[in-house]
């Protein structure tokens, strides 16, 4: 388990950087966004000037945080310079998407990430593989750094932490995931208020997109296992988009039974984007290493170029190699 935390020279490229870039991953959830927007906050606050960045729009479920209309996408950073550029909550390089040909071309990199398969890309890594989120890596540096934990700061790690748990209920949550919460709540997180909109309220495309990923729902191997699929057509019918499909596979993972489970998904680009999930002692990060990806153990994911037949039938293949092992 890769645990690399190298606070005192992250500090030192912190202090002499002025332009800093702050990037996150493709496809950005709750932990990318909070945890990014943590960071940015924080160094804004002791003079930075914080550009964030990311290859996809920040998700309408995420707009409500402080500061999330400040993303911008790879294109505006073309001739623009920066001294020091943060990758937050990227497991990898391609997972920055076209960010990445702006961060390393920038003199000195930062990372701050929670993913055990994290390759330890940037110059200073602050990779801890233990930790339940991102936003905690990002807490402790910040506590580190001496910063104050402003209420504005409170709801972007609550969004990174609580999401990335599965509101406290995944494994990875842990007694340091519920002792930051409390000091959030302490420094004025408006708990309920948050709650509600992370885990209650719903745009009408996402529902609709969960109906048709439904009606595919399929069991195989002796009911160990579960999948559902998307197709462009039917993102178009439901009037959605990628975003709207987040949270999407607990449905298959959630059956009585079900040990592993994986949702596949069409992309008009000619990709299959998957999300996988697993309870112990299964690990689906393997899966996604096959194809290119990867993440934690018990969720993980990846994209590859394929037809979406061919994909489910190579991933039910490698996720049945886990019941002979």
């Amino acid at each position: 388990m890769i645990r690399k935390f190298d606070a005192p020279a992250l500090i030192d490229a912190v202090k002499k950087a002025h332009s800093i870039l702050i990037g996150t991953h493709i496809n950005p959830d709750g932990d990318a966004i909070g945890s990014s927007l943590a960071v940015g906050h924080a160094l804004r606050a002791m003079g930075k000037e914080i550009t964030f960045a990311c290859a996809d729009p920040v998700p309408g479920k995420l707009q409500f945080l402080p500061g999330a209309d400040a993303f911008v996408q790879p294109e505006a950073l073309e001739g623009k310079a920066f001294d020091l550029a943060f990758a937050v909550d990227a497991a990898d390089e391609g997972r920055l998407g076209s960010v990445a040909d702006t961060f390393f071309q920038v003199p000195f990199s930062v990372q701050v990430d929670h993913h055990p398969t994290n390759p330890c890309y940037a110059n200073v890594n602050a990779v801890d593989g233990r930790a339940a989120a991102a936003g905690c890596v990002v807490y402790r540096l910040l506590v580190e750094m001496g910063c104050e934990i402003t209420p504005e700061i409170a709801q972007c790690l609550y969004a990174g932490i609580s999401t990335d748990t599965g509101n406290f209920s995944f494994q990875n949550t842990d007694g340091e995931a519920f002792a930051i919460v409390a000091e959030l709540v302490r420094v004025g997180l408006p708990l309920n208020e948050m709650s509600r909109h992370l885990f209650l309220l719903q745009e009408e495309a996402h529902i609709r997109l969960l109906g048709r990923a439904l009606q595919t729902l399929r069991i195989f191997g002796d009911g160990q296992c579960a999948c559902m699929q998307l197709t462009v057509a039917d993102y178009e019918a439901a009037h959605a988009s990628g975003e709207h499909s987040d949270g999407i596979v607990n449905y298959a993972m959630n059956l009585w039974g079900v040990k592993m489970a994986y949702l596949a998904d069409e992309k008009a680009d000619g990709l299959v984007k998957v999300s996988l999930r697993a309870i112990p002692p299964y690990n689906v990060a393997k899966v996604a290493q096959k194809f290119g990806g990867g993440g934690h153990v018990l969720a993980a994911g990846c994209r590859y170029k394929s037809n979406l037949k061919e994909m489910c039938a190579a991933l039910e293949k490698e996720m049945l190699q886990q019941f002979e092992e």
